[in-house]
């Protein structure tokens, strides 16, 4: 025992070594004018603006717009490709048709819904392991939607772990109408990390972006994408930064994205049919344990796009609304079981004011499902096969205006 304890700890202390040998010579070969990796220090900074290079005639909005609202994790568009991180795979990176193809799937579903507002969580502008394409010009270029705001949340020049390489992902708020002020909101870091891996790990930051819906209209909209393996509390902290945020904010405001946190009503906090019982990553991405109670004050002080009685109190009533799964339809559980979603992490919500058109707030699970409400057109795309998240979509009323 106490060799095999031995070995394990030269293992992992030439893992530390080799990392810090590579981070050294990077250190020595790259300019010194371009950082190794995003130092976070800024509290609020501008974000990167984009603009449709031919924009797509926008709809005139009514007295009181409606805008239909969407919110998706995209995975990087790696699709169903099990990535180590993923603990059930071994790929690291995707070719560019990979890539391109995936894509062009994600515009596909986003045009078959056609939304006003976009908000895209973990997109990818400049990253080897997606071919270092610009993510979020494809999907302005393949969709109806005409500006973007980019908000990066992991900029390292070269990350060690499993040959990763150079990485820039963050989130993305897309509209049809003119984004007139973007930023980018720092977060709470983690601090359960050593200082090597922290360095080099996801910097979290929440997107504003100000749309101008029409010359007197503007919206806040926010993209929010919360920690998912800490043990320290981080997430809860982001959580409620992000609460304060909204709370504050003096504009009508949509917020989007994935909390990593479960509702309050959920029944299943645990045990999930993609878990592994035994490790083929690192520790660094196991889950740690959920705390939905953590989100009762949003369901409270905000507009949720699904109540809290929409999920029901049965599992199958849950599952109708669940939006995550590690596995996809094409990849077996430890017990033989396909993958599906089994979980709810995503979520939209909104300020006082406006309101939710009753009747068009949806969870995007499968082709062949009415698109938003009972009379909606019927999805084509399979959305089980796109990511490891569900796109959720409402339809959103300025404030003015009966729902």
């Amino acid at each position: 025992m106490l060799l095999l304890a031995h070995n394990r700890l030269l293992v992992q202390t030439l893992a530390a070594l080799q990392t810090l040998v590579t981070c050294l010579v990077l250190l020595l070969a790259l300019p010194a004018c371009e950082p190794l990796y995003d130092p976070q220090d800024f509290d609020r900074e501008r974000a990167l603006l984009f603009r449709r290079s031919a924009l797509v005639p926008a709809p005139t909005p009514a007295a009181v717009p409606q805008l239909k609202v969407m919110a998706w994790n995209v995975k990087y568009g790696a699709g169903r490709i099990p990535f180590w991180f993923d603990c059930w795979g071994d790929r690291v990176q995707m070719s560019k048709a990979e890539v391109t193809a995936n894509l062009q799937a994600l515009a596909d579903l986003i045009a078959e819904y056609d939304p006003d507002i976009l908000i895209a969580e973990e997109i990818e502008l400049n990253s080897r392991r997606s071919a270092y394409l610009d993510q979020v010009r494809f999907l302005l270029e393949n969709t109806n939607l005409n500006y973007a705001a980019y908000v990066e949340s992991w900029d390292s020049q070269y990350v060690a772990s499993e040959g990763l390489g150079r990485v820039n992902m963050g989130n993305a708020i897309f509209s049809r109408y003119p984004i007139v002020q973007a930023e980018r909101i720092r977060q709470a870091d983690r601090t359960d990390q050593d200082a090597l891996t922290a360095a080099f790990y996801l910097k979290r930051a929440v997107g504003r972006a100000v749309v101008a819906v029409t010359p007197t209209q503007q919206l806040a909209v926010y993209a929010v994408h919360a920690e998912a393996y800490d043990n320290d509390g981080t997430k809860q902290k982001q959580i409620k930064q992000i609460q304060e945020l909204l709370t504050a904010e003096s504009l009508p405001w949509l917020a989007g994205g994935d909390w990593n946190e479960l509702p309050p009503v959920a029944l299943r906090l645990q045990d999930f049919p993609d878990e592994r019982t035994t490790a083929v990553c690192s520790a660094d991405f196991a889950q740690p344990p959920y705390t939905p109670a953590i989100l009762q004050p949003y369901f409270d002080q905000f507009s949720p796009y699904l109540p809290l009685s929409r999920y029901g109190t049965t599992q199958a009533e849950q599952a109708r609304y669940f939006t995550h799964s590690v596995l996809g339809p094409d990849e077996r559980n430890e017990q033989g079981e396909a993958g599906d979603w089994n979980r709810t992490l995503d979520y939209l919500f909104a300020g006082a004011g406006g309101s939710w058109v009753s009747g068009y707030s949806d969870v995007l699970q499968r082709a062949g499902q009415a698109i938003g409400n009972p009379q909606g057109p019927i999805l084509k795309a399979d959305p089980l096969r796109l990511s490891d998240h569900t796109p959720i979509v409402g339809l959103w009323q300025f404030p003015g205006g009966a729902p």
